[in-house]
């Protein structure tokens, strides 16, 4: 009488070839879903603070307390100091390269100063163009939202502030100390984006303080994914049906 049974027929070092990738796609999968989870908290943090009551800075006694005030909706009187306005370069929206237009604004009745996100324009026909920015006079109440400095941007060569005319400059990136020694040292530690804009033909770019949350469950799933495909070929290639004889009594 024949019966059938299985058999593993893999050496030791494919096995343990198999075991190592198979731990590491399921590790990068629970790293995805960490990430994932993180931003979902911090979205969920902004969203809280979105629902709170405007801050008025004209008022607020922490105004320098960057993580109290991060992401709420607020409202300052004050006054654009038109002399210093910056172009953030190399910022892309819906994969159309431009740059995002920055003024220093004096809070009324402080010695404060913050920076101004005026919204994103497409880059001009020529780099040696200056993109007409207009001037703000008189006291003025803003509204919007007050979110950290943008990071990343690369610097081309030692000098990140580039002097495009007596009141426009350009910069690659933002740094707290850089600017603060350029504008002024009073400078606060971050940014607020207008809403509503002032200037038209600008875009918003204020976004969610971690967006893609998304991207990252599917990377995790990718991984997963991953791991199973390599069981399933160790298994395929690793087992075979073995026929044995059983001798009947």
């Amino acid at each position: 009488m024949f019966f059938k049974k299985y058999e593993f027929n893999i050496t030791l070092i494919p096995t343990i070839a198999f075991i190592v990738a198979c731990i590491c796609f399921i590790l990068l999968g629970f790293w995805q879903l960490d990430r994932a989870n993180e931003k979902n908290s911090k979205n969920s943090n902004y969203t809280l603070r979105q629902a709170d009551n405007s801050i008025d800075l004209n008022k607020e006694l922490s105004i320098e307390n960057e993580e109290s005030l991060l992401w709420r909706r607020t409202k300052v009187n004050g006054s654009f100091l038109n002399k210093k306005s910056i172009i953030l370069d190399n910022q892309i929206l819906n994969k159309i390269a431009g740059f995002n237009v920055l003024t220093p604004f004096q809070v009324k009745n402080s010695q404060y100063i913050v920076l101004i996100n005026r919204g994103w324009q497409p880059n001009l026909t020529r780099r040696d163009l200056i993109p007409n920015i207009q001037s703000i006079e008189g006291d003025i109440v803003i509204k919007g939202h007050i979110a950290k400095f943008p990071t990343g941007g690369i610097s081309l060569g030692h000098e990140n502030i580039e002097t495009l005319n007596s009141s426009v400059f350009r910069m690659q990136k933002l740094e707290i100390d850089e600017l603060r020694h350029f504008l002024t040292f009073n400078l606060l530690p971050y940014m607020i984006y207008l809403d509503p804009l002032i200037d038209k033909g600008n875009y918003s770019t204020f976004k969610l303080p971690a967006p893609g949350s998304e991207k990252n469950y599917g990377y995790a799933f990718q991984w997963f994914a991953f791991a199973f495909t390599l069981l399933i070929i160790f298994i395929k290639i690793g087992v075979r049906r073995k026929n044995v004889i059983k001798s009947k009594k």
